[in-house]
């Protein structure tokens, strides 16, 4: 192996590092947030009553208020017809 084929192998395997590390933080952020939601879901029907459906559809609404109120922005998927 010359020198260049060294520092090329080098500079994959540290960045090979780097992106496997970086998968890695975003699974356990990932898995993180999924049990806190199943953590509020379950708490909410345990002392509330409150089924996924019900938050479910409150979320729904919730949104659909939230975008009723942002600014018309033009989709980037859907071309605008002049």
């Amino acid at each position: 192996m010359t020198g260049t084929e060294i520092l090329i192998t080098l500079g994959a395997i540290a960045i090979s590092w780097l992106v496997l590390r970086g998968l890695i933080k975003v699974l356990k952020v990932t898995v993180g947030t999924a049990i806190q939601i199943a953590l509020i879901v379950f708490l909410l029907q345990i002392f509330f009553g409150i089924g996924p459906d019900r938050l479910w559809e409150q979320l729904q609404l919730l949104w659909s208020q939230v975008i009723r109120h942002l600014p018309n922005l033009p989709s980037p998927a859907l071309p605008s017809s002049q």
